[in-house]
């Protein structure tokens, strides 16, 4: 029987998506096909990353008006028709971007420093902040609709693992870090130029890698560190405190890439790296930083996942089994939610082709190339985890995909006995416990005619 446990329909909600390239890349026919799959697996929401589409040109053209998005030198055409498509299929839209114009980096670029990475001008990044707010305003007129409008995104995500030098340049200025105070301020100018077009859309930071550098002068900052400084905290006698700040971040969402080396229970080894179970280091530094005043709003900042992943065998020969890529996927989502993380978006829906090499890229997707699901496709329409509460008692989380009274069921001999029913809402989490069970017992979830695969607990 279910011991005391929260109503399901009380769950705290979890919303699940994708991120991949071929949402903004792929030809449209093509694009609008995995989009459907997108919603297939229910998923809510996807990371659609736009770019910078102004002139890439050395000096900034003269005649260009940044801040107008009907500037005929920007090319929003392929964002406009992903984000469109998108949208009429349900789904909520992170437009995200990496990288700028050759003519917003700051002075004096090293010679061998990837041009886009170098010093960001704040001030550029508000101006394309305000052009973006103004373009997916739900407000614009679309330019390809002729008498309809461009609909309205969730938010902007600017940048990706801006304390790694692939991305962002300098990571470190001799022995001191230089990455969180120069990723400080250009987040606060995107944010003032969203904000001055609209108030209510959410200015999302970038996800942080998960690894960094231990010792100074590296390529990379480790993420715990990165947050730290960027938050102007520090820590004394193992309390967080003020930090000198020459201003306060400012941000809606606070993101985070947990990439774990082995099974998603396992931490990263270093005090400073954030793999799936530790992401509660950051969620503790981020309300810290809330009560200590150190960034802005002042409000409850929620947390995000906005890439994570695994790749599966088959395809890529060094990548998990099929059926532990599925359990992998739900365990991580699972871990997260527990952290406080109320938004993934896993990377990607459909497997790369392997190209000069299997490691050069990602067979992640929940699909392979050709369409067909992995056990994946349902673990993340239907995700189940138990965990051991107690000698005799297990917890039980998941995600249904359709509203209705949903039993969890175990494995007696030939058959599935129903412990209990619930009522959940359609894509609503579930956390209950079960007692009395065994190491080996099978376990899983149905709600009207669908049922999540087996977990078994251990």
């Amino acid at each position: 029987m279910l011991g005391a446990a929260p109503a399901a329909q009380a769950a705290r909600p979890l919303n699940i998506g994708f991120f991949d390239g071929l949402y903004f890349a792929a030809e449209p026919a093509e694009r609008d096909a995995w989009l459907d799959r997108t919603t297939a697996v229910a998923a809510h929401t996807v990371r659609i990353n736009i770019g910078w589409p102004a002139p890439n040109t050395v000096t900034r053209p003269p005649d260009f008006d940044a801040r107008d998005p009907a500037d005929p030198q920007y090319d929003f055409s392929r964002a406009d028709a992903a984000i469109v498509a998108a949208r009429g299929r349900g789904l909520q839209v992170l437009a995200s971007f990496t990288g700028a114009p050759a003519w917003v980096d700051g002075p004096n670029r090293p010679a061998g420093v990837a041009r886009g990475t170098w010093k960001p001008s704040t001030r550029a990044l508000e101006d394309y902040g305000a052009a973006l707010a103004r373009r997916y305003s739900g407000r614009f007129p679309d330019p390809a609709r002729p008498g309809q409008r461009l609909p309205r995104v969730k938010g902007f995500q600017v940048w990706n693992e801006p304390n790694l030098s692939k991305y962002l340049n300098p990571q470190w200025n001799g022995g001191r870090t230089a990455s969180p105070a120069l990723y400080r301020r250009m987040l606060s100018g995107f944010y003032r130029g969203v904000k001055s077009v609209d108030r209510r859309a959410l200015v999302v930071t970038a996800g942080t890698a998960p690894f960094g550098d231990p010792q100074p002068g590296g390529n990379r900052v480790q993420p715990a560190r990165f947050w730290r400084e960027l938050l102007c905290l520090r820590t004394l006698r193992g309390q967080l405190r003020r930090a000198a700040c020459p201003a306060r971040a400012s941000f809606d969402v606070l993101s985070h890439h947990p990439y774990s080396v082995g099974q998603p229970r396992r931490a990263a080894l270093n005090a400073d790296d954030v793999s799936i179970p530790d992401v509660r280091k950051l969620v503790r530094l981020l309300r810290g930083a809330e009560r200590l005043q150190r960034v802005l709003p002042r409000k409850r900042h929620p947390v995000w996942v906005t890439e994570i992943s695994y790749d599966s065998n088959p395809p890529d020969p060094d990548g998990v089994p099929e059926a532990t890529h599925a359990r992998y996927l739900q365990e991580a989502f699972y871990l997260l939610w527990r952290q406080g993380v109320d938004t993934i978006t896993w990377f990607q829906v459909r497997d790369q082709l392997p190209g000069a090499s299997f490691a050069a890229t990602s067979q992640s997707g929940v699909f392979f190339h050709d369409g067909r699901p992995k056990l994946a496709a349902a673990a993340f329409r239907f995700p189940l985890v138990t965990e051991r509460a107690s000698t005799m008692q297990l917890r039980v989380w998941g995600r249904s995909p359709r509203a209705g009274r949903l039993s969890i069921q175990r494995r007696v001999g030939p058959s599935w006995r129903t412990l209990r029913t619930v009522k959940v809402r359609r894509n609503g989490t579930f956390f209950l416990r079960v007692n009395r069970f065994r190491a080996g017992d099978r376990l899983r979830a149905r709600v009207a005619d669908e049922t999540s695969l087996v977990w078994t607990s251990r």
